[in-house]
């Protein structure tokens, strides 16, 4: 329970540049793919395609609540996903869900690794209001003179009061080249003003790199696992080659996974083609296999490998593929241990059912999902540490590849 609320946490720090994130949990599935699956309806309903037996219950339970509660019930669409909830949790997988359109589509800007908006990190104060946190350079919130601290009161002319962070950035957003209207309340100002801005491509950057100072060696952060990640991989190791990098720490902490394909992606800038990054086993029992892809360039660096407890899903199956061909070691915190894969189904009111349907194994058959990934070298963080900067897990990375111990 801890370990999720763990990942739950690093979910949510996973900052869009118009939001904070999407629902927590889901950005951790390593395989998602538009689902376009026939089934026979049979097969989908489990039962030949009849309806589960004494379904009526359901309805003459429902009119009981209507008649009888004392209190206010849901309305609408609120049944429906309450009902289809209340399945899911009988299935005991915290991972098969139900996500509603709105987190839906913020889900599909992050895994795209873009979106149309304004440019702008925001967040929701204790009264409940849209607050800029900070404009990014150069992006039209930026142009517009916007600041850190100024409070959204409406979008488009529509009150933000009463609407969590999603629904108020799903308002922001929208396609590019179109226009929307903020109303600004400036802190020390009595009056707020509207300002008009035209929705522009924002990147959502996922990679982080640097040469530690003083060394030949290379720090590498991925935060998720993008549509764009394979790419920003590459720019990075070009950089840092140029900078004078001979190794490299690949660091995959607090990375809550993200696309399957863009895990092999990276996973094959560091294997030899047709090495197996990791296996997909269904409730069948059989296997597909899934190995290092592009042959061009392959990173022969002595490499590092930081994770920890927050490191799941994509991120594992990459650590596990370099740790199990000992391509380098794991170093840091036993990780999350998500092990399964979801395919999101499309419903057509645009939300998704994301469906548990097999499980990750490393190359070495170990099911991620039983206790994730030991560290070759374990290593806590300490007190005053500032992770992903200067912290004991680095330090013993850096001493690693300087010293071979």
């Amino acid at each position: 329970m801890e370990r999720a609320a763990r990942l739950i946490t690093v979910a949510l720090l996973v900052i869009l540049f118009t939001t904070v994130s999407f629902v927590a949990g889901f950005v951790a599935h390593a395989y998602v793919a538009t689902a376009n699956v026939s089934l026979p309806i049979g097969d989908r309903a489990g039962n030949n395609g009849l309806r589960p037996e004494n379904f009526d219950i359901f309805w003459e339970a429902w009119e009981i609540l209507k008649r009888e509660f004392y209190g206010e019930l849901p309305e609408g669409q609120e049944v429906t996903y309450a009902a289809i909830r209340g399945v899911l949790a009988a299935l005991g997988d915290p991972n098969t869900i139900l996500v509603e359109p709105v987190e839906r589509e913020l889900e599909q800007d992050q895994f795209r690794g873009e979106f149309g908006g304004i440019g702008a990190f925001v967040t929701m104060n204790e009264q409940g209001q849209l607050v800029i946190v900070s404009p990014i350079d150069d992006t039209p919130a930026a142009r517009a003179g916007l600041q850190a601290d100024d409070i959204i009161l409406e979008v488009d002319g529509q009150p933000l009061t009463g609407k969590d962070l999603n629904e108020a950035v799903s308002l922001i957003r929208g396609p590019v080249g179109t226009q929307v209207t903020l109303t600004i309340l400036r802190p020390g100002e009595d009056e707020p003003f509207t300002v008009t801005l035209t929705r522009e491509r924002i990147p959502t950057p996922t990679v982080e790199y640097r040469l530690i100072e003083g060394t030949d060696i290379g720090y590498m952060r991925l935060s998720f696992f993008s549509e764009r990640t394979p790419q920003e991989v590459d720019q990075a190791i070009e950089a840092l080659e140029e900078e004078g990098a001979t190794q490299l720490i690949l660091d995959l902490r607090n990375n809550p996974g993200g696309l399957l394909d863009s895990a092999i992606e990276v996973a094959s800038d560091f294997l030899e083609p047709g090495t197996v990054v990791a296996y997909q086993q269904f409730k069948d029992g059989s296997r597909e296999t899934h190995t290092a892809l592009r042959g061009d360039r392959v990173v022969e660096w002595p490499m590092a490998v930081l994770v920890n407890d927050g490191s799941a899903s994509a991120s594992e199956i990459v650590a596990g593929a370099i740790q199990a061909h000992g391509r380098g070691v794991l170093i840091g915190r036993q990780t999350f241990g998500k092990g399964t894969v979801q395919i999101p189904y499309e419903l057509s009111d645009g939300s998704s059912l994301h469906v548990t349907v097999a499980h990750w194994l490393t190359p070495d058959e170990n099911d991620l999902s039983e206790e994730g990934l030991v560290p070759d070298i374990w290593v806590d963080l300490e007190e005053e540490d500032q992770i992903f900067v200067d912290d004991a897990q680095l330090r013993r990375a850096i001493e690693y590849l300087q010293t071979g111990e």
